[in-house]
């Protein structure tokens, strides 16, 4: 049926025949011998345009007669006279379903035996689209209108979501040769995710258990580039390839070349987020060893404060919560990008802005969202400062553990030097139990008075995924730690930046062994 007339309808049966009906069916015309569809070929799918009411596209299948050809007609008189837009589509691949965007005329889609393409000129050329899809046959394919998504559904492997094919309509061939391109960013919808289960994903429900994946809460960040960027090595490799099959001298490598090799930092892409204020509130990283299109997703949230490190467990463990920054506020936002390359940054393409909207399903909600976001950034920050500070009081006491070995190892007596260990860390136990508590007392109920970390933890895991305003106890508690830890701050800087250099500067002087942070002193014999 025409979406703009109700009474054009059209009709495709299994011997190549398609039948058109201008007046709800009062009568028909027969249509046939359509040049390049094969005869008797099974009409597989017709699609009336939703933009021009003469406009109609179908699809024939003529597999069942050993053709695996693609054969995709456009009709722009309602089916009079028709031309075949099959163009560049694989030559094995029967054409299933069809689909046109309901804003551009020019960009359709079809589903083929083996994947699924996009045109964005009316089928003069088209694009395989199969990031995330497996080799499988598309039957169908229905446009989600509101959020611009498509769903795809196939032979045998259920169903396939692309969120927010949009960028598509603005992605023409003239865009080809520009060296860059961030797309249009459609408005992104910020709220706390919930699990109804009690933990992410299928909550140990059994393999049984059905549970979608969901898109979340994120902005799809969609780009182009032009040329992907190959290592020194990359185009080494390559050059070598191509002496051997041109059967030509294959040089060994020269030092300079495999310096230049190995001296090379690797190219980076920076998807860089930032505010109206134009203050980054976040940047996103990724290779920059793929050209075309890429699209990179940002979860609404600021960058996590937690300590970094390079140990990657593959381990997952659901009950250990999620290491992410908060929720940024309702607002307009600019994604700009950036290559890193050869110790300079080159910016790419002209930045995009785009609105961050809050779900409004909240109830209990924040008076001001500004004001609830800048109080949980505040107690993030207050947490990174915390765990710095426990973290760098804990380097110190594996430090002094090997200084302890060192010292055994001198040749020298071991008393006035443990005597300088043991003073250092009598003042860094003093200032790990001030920021994180006794654990003796607390194990002995002697201990009521939270510690620093105790209080930043508890706003954290109470407030973070809260979308109402900060309680007058978080609020006061998070006075009383920041109060606290500026008391502290002092004192470890001072063991940090003057009790260990002056350490580790007399140990050198004895000759003592290698330990960590310890600039080599040689004086010589």
């Amino acid at each position: 049926e025409s979406p703009i007339n109700p009474n054009l309808l059209y009709v495709g049966t299994d011997d190549g025949l398609i039948q058109v009906t201008t007046d709800m069916g009062k009568t028909w015309q027969r249509i046939d011998n359509i040049t390049g569809a094969p005869d008797t070929s099974y009409v597989n799918m017709i699609i009336a345009s939703s933009h021009d009411e003469n406009v109609v596209y179908a699809c024939f299948n003529h597999h069942k007669y050993g053709d695996f050809k693609p054969y995709v007609f456009v009709s722009r008189d309602k089916g009079k006279t028709w031309s075949n837009i099959s163009s560049n589509l694989p030559e094995r691949g029967s054409v299933y379903s069809l689909a046109e965007d309901h804003v551009d005329p020019n960009l359709i889609f079809a589903g083929t035996e083996f994947s699924f393409f996009s045109s964005n000129n009316g089928g003069k050329t088209w694009k395989k689209l199969a990031a995330g899809l497996p080799t499988i046959a598309v039957k169908d394919i229905a446009i989600q209108k509101r959020e611009n998504d498509i769903v795809l559904g196939t032979f045998g492997r259920g169903f396939y979501v692309m969120d927010d094919y949009s960028p598509l309509r603005h992605f023409k061939e003239a865009e080809l040769a520009k060296e860059a391109l961030i797309l249009p960013v459609r408005d992104a919808l910020a709220f706390e995710t919930n699990y109804p289960l009690g933990l992410p994903g299928k909550s140990f429900q059994g393999d049984s258990y059905y549970v979608g994946e969901n898109l979340g809460s994120k902005a799809l960040i969609t780009f182009y580039t032009k040329d992907k960027i190959s290592t020194a090595s990359d185009l080494r490799v390559k050059e070598d390839e191509r002496l051997t099959k041109s059967d030509e001298d294959n040089p060994y490598p020269t030092f300079e070349q495999l310096a230049l090799e190995r001296d090379e930092e690797k190219a980076k892409l920076y998807v860089t987020i930032t505010d109206s204020n134009g203050d980054v509130v976040r940047k996103l990283t990724t290779g920059a060893d793929k050209s075309g299109v890429q699209r990179i997703a940002w979860d609404l949230r600021t960058a996590v404060k937690d300590p970094v490190s390079e140990d990657a467990s593959s381990f997952y463990n659901p009950f250990a919560g999620i290491s992410e920054g908060v929720v940024v506020p309702p607002g307009t936002y600019t994604v700009s990008l950036s290559r890193w390359q050869n110790g300079k940054m080159t910016r790419l393409g002209e930045p995009v802005s785009f609105k961050v909207k809050s779900l409004d399903n909240k109830v209990l909600p924040a008076k001001d969202f500004a004001v609830m976001t800048t109080f949980k950034r505040k107690a993030e920050n207050l947490s990174r400062v915390q765990q710095s500070a426990g973290e760098a009081i804990g380097n110190a006491f594996s430090e002094l553990g090997l200084v302890r070995k060192a010292i055994v190892q001198m040749e020298t007596s071991e008393e006035s030097w443990l005597k300088d260990v043991v003073a250092i860390e009598s003042k860094l136990k003093d200032l790990q139990r001030r920021l994180s508590g006794d654990p003796i007392k607390a194990r002995l109920d002697m201990d009521p008075t939270p510690s620093i970390a105790d209080r930043v933890g508890r706003i954290l895991y109470e407030s973070k995924y809260s979308s109402s305003d900060p309680t007058g106890t978080h609020m006061a508690s998070l006075n009383i730690a920041e109060d606290e830890l500026e008391i502290i701050l002092p004192e470890l800087r001072s063991v940090l930046e003057k009790d260990m250099p002056d350490l580790r500067n007399k140990l050198q002087e004895a000759g003592a062994p290698y330990t960590p942070n310890t600039i080599p002193l040689y004086k010589g014999q």
